[in-house]
């Protein structure tokens, strides 16, 4: 079926969207222009209009368009547990079989478990733990692969083997990875994959908010099909974490999640005969961004920027992200500038960054969200490009966790006699990129009896949704 291009009610509130106040001493957000190609100037200063020092402005080069997809029926793909161990522990029941695959030791050998690997020099031991040996069971070198369990594990109805205090569907794969490191993945079938996203991403769901759950299992999807093998040079198709999407064990299904995946079974989202970059946040905070706004990529013509509201307002209100604020103090603002600049390619003044003078959002892209933020310092100015901003300026007082998102007015509160910075303070809208479906948005759009095709028209507006198996 076709999906819905946004609605022109979500056209007339994108202008207004970020002028509402938001709860700080900043004042409101400035207002958005309709979506279109490049960054718009939104504040008079300053005179330059590059994103980052010594760049112009971009525009989102064009989308060559991908090969239409052509499945011969449900995919398995091979998800990235760890990837950076020394040694682990795999448990399984009975007697079970370990298949080595390699140019000159390949093999099939049978053992009970549970089984223990390390990392020694440049080799992968394997040995029974509950019987210890001067010689290992076996001896595995870069190169190889082993598997646990047999083939038929891949399609199991039931979790298998015990990993890391849990139990675990597929078949594991592990091996030594270019770093001389322990890899630990899984082979799964789509469907199976997507039972232990969906509640991971979406959250608890109630039978009200099952076509909310709808449509997280079919955005998961596309997403999955769109991305399988973008790890491919670390041995697995995706990382299980939020990097890609967060995959959990067989303890963390639930069986209102299973429902929403079981019902939507094989249905993608798909553009030009190919699966879509099926993107999604946590709140987008009233307005979602183009692609090109969160990373390096071209545009998408169904990742758009548009006004998320209905009659009864922001479908993501509800959320607690949906307003926050932040504050730092001069000193604190400037550490974390010290220290996490350097990390994500944004240069420091040669004297390093000094005392916080002065803070202030140079360039807005499309939707509103910070493209540039100018820090004057008493040695110099550094100028934080998008892509860098959350990870830089981090949480006021939690320095462990980055900014909630873009979308945000900020300001330094001074000192009314001397005009000596007393604070940075942040008034903000939504969690994440804001790219493609907002999942508080979609529980909220659920709550008033959208279905879950409304959902997906509404977040990825233009694509087409198909069954492939």
């Amino acid at each position: 079926m076709r999906l819905a291009r946004r609605d022109a009610a979500a056209k007339a509130l994108l202008t207004t969207i970020l002028t509402l106040a938001l709860a700080s001493g900043c004042g409101p957000l400035p207002s958005a222009k309709s979506p279109q190609a490049p960054p718009q100037r939104h504040e008079p200063e300053p005179t330059s209009t590059a994103p980052v020092p010594g760049a112009t402005t971009p525009a989102p080069p064009p989308v060559v368009p991908p090969a239409p997809i052509a499945l011969d029926g449900e995919p398995a793909l091979d998800i990235g547990l760890a990837w950076d161990l020394l040694a682990t522990r795999i448990g399984f029941d009975g007697t079970q079989t370990l298949e080595v695959q390699s140019v000159d030791r390949p093999g099939v050998h049978s053992t009970a478990g549970p089984v223990d690997f390390k990392i020694s020099g440049s080799q992968l031991l394997v040995t029974p733990a509950d019987r210890p040996r001067a010689v290992p069971l076996l001896v595995l070198h870069s190169g190889d692969t082993l598997w646990v369990g047999a083939a038929s594990w891949v399609n199991a109805d039931m979790a298998r083997i015990l990993w890391n205090g849990s139990h675990w569907r597929g078949r594991f794969k592990l091996f030594m990875n270019q770093n001389g490191h322990l890899t630990v993945a899984t082979r799964v079938p789509l469907e199976h994959y997507l039972m232990g996203v969906v509640p991971g991403e979406i959250g608890a769901l109630t039978d009200s908010l099952l076509e909310a759950g709808r449509a997280q299992a079919v955005a998961a999807r596309s997403y999955t099909l769109f991305y399988r093998g973008r790890r491919g040079d670390q041995g697995f198709d995706l990382y299980a974490t939020v990097e890609d999407q967060v995959y959990g064990a067989s303890e963390t299904e639930r069986p209102l999640a299973t429902r929403c995946v079981e019902s939507t079974r094989g249905m993608v989202g798909l553009s030009h005969g190919a699966p879509i970059r099926a993107n999604y946040c946590s709140t987008c905070g009233g307005i979602s961004a183009e692609a090109w706004e969160a990373w390096p990529t071209p545009g998408y013509e169904y990742l758009t920027s548009h006004a998320d509201a209905g009659p009864g307002g922001d479908h993501c209100a509800a959320s607690s992200q949906f307003r926050w604020r932040e504050e730092w103090t001069p000193r604190e603002f400037a550490a974390n500038l010290e220290k996490y600049a350097p990390q994500f390619g944004v240069p420091l003044p040669p004297g390093g960054v000094g005392e916080v003078r002065d803070v202030r959002v140079a360039e807005r892209s499309v939707s509103g969200r910070v493209w540039r933020l100018d820090v004057e310092t008493s040695t110099g100015l550094v100028s934080i490009p998008a892509y860098s901003l959350r990870q830089v300026l981090r949480r006021g007082g939690n320095p462990g966790s980055i900014l909630r998102s873009n979308l945000f007015k900020i300001g330094v509160r001074r000192d009314a006699t001397s005009m000596k910075p007393l604070a940075i303070v942040a008034s903000g809208a939504g969690s994440g990129h804001g790219v493609g479906l907002c999942q508080t948005g979609a529980l909220g759009m659920a709550r008033t009896g959208a279905k879950g095709e409304d959902i997906l028209a509404r977040y990825y507006p233009g694509a087409t949704l198909r069954r492939l198996y």
